[in-house]
């Protein structure tokens, strides 16, 4: 979770809660296509007898029932977040997982950050229960088939999100608990990322067992493709960010010993409503980055380049210009509260691709800049 959001980014903006936009990324559209594609044929294989329209209508009820599942599992972690003092700014959508943005704030404790992971997972477990008890149990409550067929579908999709998000593994919300919780305890944030990091070491491992090693070993079973892809995935998230975060391999321990703090140069903020000439007077006195907000949300950065660029920098020139209309739209890449080791590493380079310019957050306060080397 991200402690604040860009004014716009790639994705489709569904609607608004609460003001905060629901985005949706477009491999989610791929990804509903496989999940459809996946589960064709198990409904057709039960309910094929019914016709293909009813087979359809099933296939997409669950797969929109997925997107709603994962759609609250990222709104208890707003609403929760809401509740302990921190608004959400964003909500991203990939179908099988989200992501929620939250706003800046002078001091975030880390049990707030505990309570307001674990919401998500609580959610997806409180359905679950809700739907094997209202739907499923006892057997024939639902005179309906297909609902029937829908509704174990989303039973076990919310049972499988409740229990995968919350191994104690990042980038999992579990994970993530974790090292708030350790955090909570000794006061070391650092240490609560790499007690998270080895917690993820061990699920991978008990991943390869049970899908992989276990099958092959004991039972001489050759493991199935499905379990292979889950497994690849799996590691791929998991263990990446567990590498990533305990400095494992030559190049991620140069990373462990970068600082952004000691790189950071000053920057101003300005309202949306500021006029050209305030913008033009920060970057005279000396700031690097001139940054845009509006209701306490970031819009963009206006730098001395970037000035340049829209012929305004000369004072007698700009007339009635806005900061907000000569601003630079603010990627969320180009935000990190990271500020030093390997994720420190992984944020600069993220940021290069889509900004000059890396904004720097420290427990929800706005402490500078970082130059990226992009043009």
């Amino acid at each position: 979770m991200s402690s604040v959001s860009p004014a716009r980014s790639s994705g489709w903006v569904l609607g608004r809660i609460g003001g905060t936009p629901i985005v949706v990324a477009p491999t989610s559209a791929l990804l509903g296509l496989v999940l459809a594609g996946t589960w064709y044929p198990v409904v057709d294989s039960v309910l094929g007898d019914l016709g293909i329209a009813t087979v359809l209508g099933v296939v997409l009820a669950t797969v929109v029932g997925v997107a709603l599942s994962v759609l609250l599992h990222e709104l208890a972690h707003g609403l929760t977040g809401t509740l302990l003092g921190r608004r959400p700014t964003r909500y991203e959508l990939y179908l099988w997982g989200g992501r929620t943005s939250f706003g800046a704030v002078g001091h975030w404790a880390p049990w707030k950050e505990v309570l307001t992971t674990l919401a998500g997972p609580a959610t997806n477990a409180l359905l679950w229960l809700m739907l094997d008890r209202v739907f499923l149990h006892p057997v024939g409550a639902v005179g309906s088939e297909t609902l029937f067929v829908v509704a174990l579908a989303l039973a076990w999709v919310n049972l499988a999100l409740a229990v995968f998000n919350i191994l104690p593994a990042l980038p999992l919300d579990g994970g993530h608990a974790l090292a708030a919780l350790v955090a909570q305890v000794t006061g070391r944030t650092a240490l609560g990322q790499k007690v998270a990091a080895w917690g993820g070491v061990l699920v991978s491992v008990g991943v390869v067992w049970y899908w992989i090693l276990e099958p092959l070993l004991l039972r001489g079973a050759r493991p199935q493709a499905l379990n292979l892809m889950i497994v690849v995935l799996v590691l791929w998230s998991i263990l990446g960010s567990s590498w990533r975060v305990l400095g494992l391999g030559s190049g991620a321990r140069a990373a462990a010993r970068l600082d952004l703090r000691r790189l950071c140069r000053p920057v101003a903020v300005v309202a949306a409503s500021a006029p050209v000439a305030e913008v033009r007077q920060c970057l005279a006195s000396g700031m690097a980055v001139v940054v845009v907000v509006e209701s306490g949300r970031l819009l963009g950065t206006i730098d001395a380049a970037g000035l340049a660029e829209t012929g305004l920098e000369d004072p007698a020139g700009g007339g009635e210009a806005l900061a907000s209309q000569i601003c630079r739209v603010l990627p969320a890449a180009a935000v990190t509260t990271s500020l030093g080791g390997a994720q420190a590493a992984q944020a600069l380079r993220a940021a290069r691709a889509v900004s000059r310019w890396l904004l720097l957050v420290e427990n929800g306060n706005l402490c500078g800049a970082v130059p990226t080397g992009a043009r």
